[in-house]
């Protein structure tokens, strides 16, 4: 767990300007115009992290004044690059583009020496539903095709997944569990070799997002959804939902990207802190970059949360990994 350094002022009427100083001392006052923001992500590149935060970078910088300079901190079970993020400092020139539950996993199941609480939220990116995507030429016409040749050949379909601390992992170790089936899921460090390798012929399907896994859609194509509704049926080969197709009730799949600073951050110089969230509600909200996702088909993909909507959404993922953890410690270590 991180630990925070506080200093304390004595208050007395011979020591008032003393502790103004001091205090003042902690804080780097002024504004984050013409600074250099040092913009974690905490995937490869090509990851949807990545790709997230390249898109969204012009924007938010532009309103909060200042230049960035991004880089990719993959690896660690999505640690590395929250760890690099917080030993930046407090003076909130350092942010990391991370997910819901991807920062769970980080603390939650590895030996790191941050929390929940080492985080300050900046708000929601944008959501990624889950999908199930194999190659055009798989033998597999519908996911009942997949699943029922799963039941035949326990543990030789090969399916890639970001990452064993994932979403993407959660839900093919539910249809794991509700349908009977054993899959050889295989786990990358980050979404850009993940769905390489699904093209690449390393494996025979890939569970992504339904955005992030576009770079890949015409080598590819989408068997199902894991969402209550497919709303996405132009870039999702009017696949059903897994529900749907298979008469089954598994739980609706996505993650949240997001954008934190350290809680350093928000404590010491909290201007500079509302600073970076104001920019970014105005910068989901600009006209010239929700033009160039909608070239893109991906602006329905845009999902702001405050930072309490973030923090309750954080929490809430949270308190589920733990009835998880604490059913099976190993539930997440492949």
């Amino acid at each position: 767990m991180t630990r925070h350094i506080t200093t304390t002022c004595l208050i007395g009427a011979a020591t008032t300007a003393l502790l103004l100083s001091g205090c003042a001392s902690d804080s780097e006052g002024g504004d984050l115009s013409g600074k250099q923001i040092r913009w974690i992500v905490s995937s490869s590149a090509g990851g949807g992290f990545d790709t997230t935060t390249r898109q969204l970078e012009p924007y938010f910088t532009k309103e909060l004044g200042a230049s960035a300079v991004v880089e990719n901190h993959e690896g660690g079970g999505y640690a590395i690059g929250a760890q690099t993020m917080l030993t930046a400092g407090a003076d909130c020139t350092s942010i990391v583009t991370h997910g819901v539950p991807h920062l769970q996993f980080s603390y939650m199941t590895q030996d790191v020496d941050f929390d929940l609480s080492s985080f300050a939220p900046v708000g929601g990116i944008s959501i990624e539903p889950g999908v199930l995507r194999v190659r055009n030429d798989a033998p597999w016409k519908t996911i009942n095709d997949f699943v029922e040749d799963a039941r035949k050949r326990p543990g030789q379909i090969k399916v890639s997944v970001s990452d064993l601390q994932s979403n993407n992992y959660i839900a093919l170790l539910q249809m794991e569990k509700e349908l009977g089936i054993d899959l050889n899921i295989i786990g990358y460090d980050g979404g850009g070799p993940s769905r390489t390798a699904l093209v690449t012929n390393e494996v025979d399907a890939t569970h992504a997002g339904v955005f992030n896994s576009l770079s890949i859609a015409d080598d590819s194509r989408v068997l199902a959804v894991t969402q209550p509704e497919n709303k996405w049926p132009d870039i999702t080969d009017n696949a059903p939902t897994i529900n749907a197709a298979l008469g089954v009730d598994l739980p609706p799949n996505a993650s949240n990207y997001v954008l934190f600073a350290s809680a350093e951050c928000r404590d010491k110089n909290p201007e500079r802190y509302q600073q970076l969230v104001d920019a970014l509600a105005a910068a989901l909200k600009n006209e010239e970059y929700l033009a160039s996702l909608e070239k893109l088909n991906e602006k329905s993909k845009v999902a702001y949360l405050t930072p309490d909507e973030l923090t309750k959404l954080a929490q809430e993922n949270q308190d589920e990994m733990q009835q998880l953890l604490d059913a099976n410690p190993d539930a997440f270590s492949g």
